[in-house]
């Protein structure tokens, strides 16, 4: 009855071996591919931001050297509106001491 246990044992581990280890390996093997799988899509993906990142460096650095002519630019007229203005002023400075010039000559009354 010892041996026809044993037996017994030794044929459920054989059936347990034969399922199991067929099907252990194929999880394995499906483990492994999902791995790959993940790697190769974090590095696109990684490679894709990366790409994006420039881009985006790119068009930022655009933007600022754009901003900043647009900044020299209206440097430029704003100095020369103080310019124009200075010379409307010293016009009308002189215009104003000619007026009084003139008044000085008039006898007054």
């Amino acid at each position: 009855m010892a041996a026809s246990a044993k037996t017994i044992v030794d044929s459920l581990r054989e059936i347990a071996q034969d399922i199991l280890v067929p099907e252990v390996k194929a999880l394995r093997t499906s483990v492994d591919s999902l791995r790959t799988e993940m790697h190769l899509r974090t590095d696109s993906l990684q490679k894709e931001l990366q790409l994006r990142d420039e881009m985006l460096r790119a068009e930022l650095k655009l933007r600022d050297e754009s901003l900043k002519a647009e900044i020299r630019s209206g440097d430029a007229e704003t100095q020369e509106m103080v310019r124009s203005l200075g010379q409307k002023l010293d016009f009308a400075i002189d215009i104003r001491e000619r007026r009084a010039a003139l008044e000085a000559r008039l006898p007054r009354q």
